[in-house]
């Protein structure tokens, strides 16, 4: 399966790239960063705008699935720039599933378990559970794209699946998470400081287990279903301090008050996925902060060791709202690829130059096949109706967009052609009475079309193929 990452350079999204890859499925990046953060993957990455409908739609042609991870995450980011924050939740996410609808991939949204967060008088909530109102700004618009979802499957047939992400952790997180925030404290020796009492519970999750989760989230079976993906241990704030402050050294604790719209402390379920998509988290929440010391602890000795200039010369790590879920990498921990190294990257194209080279492309290879049947001795009325046929193929093949209607439409003009294409037909277009050996020549053609489409999309997005990188 191929799947667009929205977001694939963030923090999350890097992740999924990895286990995407590792299942054998191909990963294709969208990102407003016009560099990734982690040069490993060596595959594809277009540097583009979630607000630009024409750049999310070109980089979803070809694709099964669109993981959109792309957001505006960091919740206090949120409350200082609400409409900027709004118009990337909400609006990105209409832009993704609009794509999605013009290429026939479906959609696999993530969404948050702050969703849960103005529930009241529940100790625990699952995927069914009624929602209040929201009292953030975060969580609305990430409400708002579960509800698009729901709307364009109901509307125009696109197929989603929506995952409420609990709260990641591990290595890559940005430096406005809880984790990395405390780990830096203590590692410069200040004062760890926390919202409110501390008491407040919450269902971590180690990153490697969330993207595991999302790549399950393909499988058919989660069409039109929400999943909580979220670990199972109920962690406070406190234990986290101080965990933080076991693996590292002696630091104080302080408190202060806590934050509006924060969780409020319900707990999510995560049963659902287990039984319909076989995961649950598997790394313990003491094991995944070991993990991610050990990650902080190497990625800020090997910077510590670089040299002067090239310390300067790195990017910082943002801190404004991007097209990114989160910040992948800390800014102690860049990761300069070399030339050589340096996965592909490109800009798209404007869409309709896209379609038409596609089109003529794949017109241009069956206009050839059949030509070649000609040379090879078929008769006229023979290459005629198979030229026939395999117009309706490749018709029926890029006008539709699942698979069951592209059968139907085969269907339908297959019949059509056995009953209309008459046999000895006088003039230009003399045609032969469909038969088996003429369909399996049709199909054959409609086959090599569609490599042609292919084809042609390709080279208008990538016209230089001599500077792509394998993948």
């Amino acid at each position: 399966m191929k799947v667009l990452v929205t977001g694939g350079s963030g923090f999350i999204g890097s992740h999924v790239v990895d286990k995407l890859l590792d299942a054998g499925h191909e990963a294709r990046v969208f990102d407003v960063l016009d560099t990734t953060p982690d040069e490993r993957h060596g595959c594809e990455t277009i540097v583009g705008d979630l607000l630009d409908p024409a750049s999310i739609t070109a980089a979803a042609e070809g694709c099964d699935a669109i993981m959109h991870l792309a957001a505006a995450a960091d919740v206090g980011l949120v409350a200082k720039d609400p409409a900027g924050s709004e118009e990337l939740n909400s609006r990105g996410t209409l832009n993704v599933l609009e794509a999605a609808r013009a290429t026939g991939a479906r959609v696999v949204y993530a969404s948050t378990i702050w969703v849960y967060s103005d529930v009241v008088g529940l100790a625990e909530v699952d995927e069914d559970t009624p929602l209040a109102l929201p009292s953030h700004l975060y969580t609305a618009t990430k409400l708002a794209g579960e509800m698009y979802c729901h709307s364009y499957g109901k509307l125009y047939d696109v197929d989603a699946t929506i995952l409420r992400f609990g709260i990641p952790y591990g290595p890559r997180a940005r430096p406005a998470a809880v984790l990395p925030i405390f780990v830096n404290k203590a590692l410069a020796g200040d004062p760890l400081t926390i919202a409110g009492d501390g008491k407040q519970t919450r269902r971590f999750v180690y990153v490697e287990d969330l993207a595991d989760g999302c790549v399950r989230a393909l499988a058919p079976a989660a069409i039109g279903r929400i999943y909580n993906l979220v670990g199972e241990e109920d962690t406070t704030i406190s234990a986290i301090a101080e965990a933080v402050r076991d693996a590292i050294g002696d630091v104080e604790i302080t408190y202060t008050e806590g934050r509006p719209g924060d969780f409020a402390g319900a707990q999510p379920r995560c049963e659902r996925a287990a039984d319909e998509l076989g995961w649950r988290a598997t790394t313990p929440y003491a094991e995944g902060v070991r993990r991610y010391v050990a990650w902080h602890r190497e990625n800020a000795a090997r910077v510590a060791a670089l040299p002067a200039p090239a310390v300067a010369a790195a990017p910082a790590a943002p801190v404004a709202v991007t097209a990114a879920v989160a910040v992948a990498m800390p800014a102690e921990a860049p990761q300069a690829p070399t030339p050589a190294s340096k996965p592909a990257r490109r800009r798209v194209p404007h869409l309709a130059l896209q379609r038409v080279t596609a089109v003529a492309s794949g017109l241009l290879a069956l206009v050839v096949y059949v030509l070649v049947l000609h040379r090879a001795g078929l008769s006229s009325d023979s290459w005629h109706t198979v030229m026939v046929v395999s117009i309706l193929g490749l018709t029926a093949s890029v006008s539709t967009k699942s698979t069951t209607a592209r059968v139907v439409v085969w269907l339908a003009a297959l019949a059509g052609a056995a009953v209309l294409i008459p046999a000895g037909t006088s003039g230009a277009l003399d045609f032969a009475r469909l038969n088996l050996p003429l369909l399996t020549l049709g199909i054959a053609g409609a086959g090599i079309g569609l490599l042609g489409v292919a084809g042609g999309r390709r080279t208008v997005l990538e016209p230089s193929f001599a500077n792509r990188a394998d993948r």
